[in-house]
């Protein structure tokens, strides 16, 4: 059980409990903070927990913390190993999406410190430990329990057993985006190729290139420099200017201008060592104006009119989405839990009513227009509905319990010693 965090740091107001050490499985310590943790991820996961007393709740948790260390003892004893670069790897990435949840790496800095009074540092540590053991726990289950493929009896038979307490699915939403890029129009397109076009003359008639630089480049990056932008690695410039300046031969420039999406370049290709080039180049830069701007709104709301009169926004999204990856599936985007969209974009999904488009939303890039296709209700899994679903559920309890049998082996060897009772550790996570 890897804990997402982030859900319980950003969502609780609790105090940080006192990280003491609630028990020892072995020489494997369980903190408090990891029972709080643990605790607040299971009541969200499972919410049949939360009728229990809270002298039950964490006793159940600190029972299946204890379990998982046997578990991890057991590994360690048949040397079953996590490499220190995987587990690494792993935790950069969560924090990385954690950070992104957060708003940024000093927002959960501070989260971190608020909630369970650890540092970024202090918390990857904490959980380089918890994606090693469970990294452990999974290859020691593939040793002894593999993979459980229940027979159809078997997921009736589960669900008929624990249907008043499968977990609820949350609200969901199924969305669609049509993107538009906010473009320059072609007039203005036409007269800074023709500037680029005029350049060229000017050096075929044997003009400097770095003075030239100096004198029209709107690049104000390059142009005190002549143009000059330094080696760069390959895949770090715009893929038309990439593909010009590694076609020439050193000290050669373009012979027709190039269009990246920043304008239209002339490029100079200096010099070039295993993966670097180094160029100069003139820019007529060609960047959105508030006449563009208008053009791509008037083109959204046409969009989102004509979708809402009932016109096939997937044939729309083909049509003129930018963003070719959805436009390919008529700009479905697929069912999102409600409760996990994020922030602005909760509430701007929230405001559309189920079928209808939203009003244009500003992005990076220009303009994203939204469709709420369906809701669903939150609601208890069904056989019918949701085969798939429980076929993974019974094989998860099946898997379970077959492990168990081995768990009850293993824990006679490895001493348990409770530091703290249940009662105590409730009173210090507030529980």
């Amino acid at each position: 059980m890897i804990l997402p965090l982030i859900a319980s740091l950003l969502t609780s107001a609790a105090p940080p409990p006192s990280d003491a050490v609630a028990a020892m499985v072995g020489d494997q310590p369980i903190f408090v903070s990891e029972v709080s943790e643990a605790l607040r991820y299971q009541l969200q996961a499972n919410p049949a927990l939360a009728k229990l007393g809270a002298v039950e709740k964490v006793r159940h948790v600190m029972d299946q913390l204890e379990d998982d260390k046997i578990l991890v003892l057991r590994a360690k004893a048949e040397t079953l190993e996590v490499s220190d670069a995987e587990a690494a790897q792993r935790v950069d990435q969560r924090v990385s999406e954690m950070a992104d949840r957060a708003g940024g790496m000093d927002a959960l800095s501070r989260a971190l410190k608020v909630r369970v009074g650890l540092s970024v540092g202090q918390y990857k540590l904490r959980l380089a430990r918890q994606i090693k053991e469970e990294r452990l726990k999974e290859k020691l289950r593939d040793k002894y329990v593999g993979k459980i493929e229940p027979a159809r009896e078997e997921v009736l038979s589960f669900f008929r057993e624990y249907k008043d307490s499968m977990p609820m699915l949350p609200d969901q939403v199924k969305l669609s985006q049509i993107t538009l890029k906010v473009g320059v129009g072609a007039e203005r397109d036409s007269a800074a190729r023709a500037k680029a076009v005029a350049v060229i003359e000017r050096l075929h008639q044997g003009a400097d290139f770095a003075s030239l630089a100096k004198e029209l480049s709107q690049d104000p990056g390059s142009k005190d420099n002549g143009g000059d932008i330094g080696y760069m690695k390959r895949g770090e410039l715009d893929p038309a200017y990439e593909k010009a300046a590694l076609a020439l031969e050193t000290g050669r420039y373009t012979q027709a201008p190039v269009r990246s999406r920043f304008g239209w370049h002339v490029i100079l290709l200096e010099g070039s060592r295993d993966q670097e080039f180094r160029t100069r180049h003139i820019l007529f830069a060609l960047l959105p104006d508030a006449v563009d701007s208008a053009r791509a709104r008037e083109l959204a709301d046409s969009l989102r009119r004509v979708s809402d009169a009932g016109g096939d926004f997937a044939a729309l999204a083909r049509k003129y989405s930018a963003e070719k990856a959805s436009a390919s599936f008529g700009g479905v985007l697929g069912w999102y839990p409600e409760s996990e969209l994020q922030g602005q974009f909760r509430d701007i999904v929230a405001g559309i009513p189920t079928g209808k488009v939203g009003a244009p939303v500003p992005s990076p890039e220009g303009l994203v227009v939204i469709r709420v296709d369906e809701r669903l209700q939150s609601r208890r899994l069904t056989p019918e509905e949701d085969w798939t679903r429980l076929v993974q559920l019974a094989s998860q309890y099946l898997s379970n319990k077959r492990l168990s049998t081995w768990i009850v082996r293993w824990k006679e060897q490895v001493p348990v010693d409770e530091k703290l009772d249940p009662a105590e550790v409730a009173r210090r996570i507030g529980t």
